[in-house]
């Protein structure tokens, strides 16, 4: 959902004033995330109408961010009712969309490969980024911004183990 991210806070959109949203989706979001209507926290991972209004509504799609009251905040369960999706065999890994806001502006993407596909990798700042979000829920940032340090100069340590303590 990362186009979705990108328009969400760049267009700076209002997410009430946005009328409908069509997606085209692969195979792949189409089956593992099928869940129209989550009710925990865990069910938004598979839910791609939850992971869409999240990101168009907060600009990122973080792991703190699936929590029971998230998916069902009032805002977010609104938008994702907005959300219709297609399937696109076509489409494999990515997705297509159409926001029709309520003055009739439209704003389209099209996204072939998700960030972090190969052909899409995440840039190093993404990484870590991505990196602190998930390591934070369990380590210090101390701890965090060393084991970042650490993997960055990964080919110069000389014992691997060294990154467990």
């Amino acid at each position: 959902m990362n186009l979705l991210e990108e328009i969400g806070t760049r267009k700076n959109l209002d997410i009430e004033r946005i009328e409908k949203i069509d997606l085209e989706i692969g195979p792949v979001a189409s089956t593992a995330a099928s869940i129209k209507e989550p009710r925990k926290g865990v069910e938004g991972k598979f839910s791609v109408w939850f992971l869409a209004a999240l990101a168009l509504a907060e600009g990122s799609v973080t792991l703190e961010k699936f929590t029971d009251e998230k998916v069902n905040d009032p805002r977010l369960v609104r938008l994702r009712r907005k959300i219709h999706t297609r399937l696109d065999p076509r489409i494999g890994f990515g997705a297509r969309f159409c926001i029709r806001m309520a003055d009739g502006t439209e704003h389209k993407g099209f996204l072939a490969k998700p960030k972090g596909d190969p052909d899409n990798p995440l840039t190093p700042e993404e990484l870590n980024r991505k990196f602190r979000s998930a390591a934070g829920m369990v380590l210090r940032e101390e701890r965090v911004e060393r084991l970042i340090e650490a993997i960055g100069r990964l080919e110069a340590i000389p014992d691997v183990n060294q990154l467990a303590s």
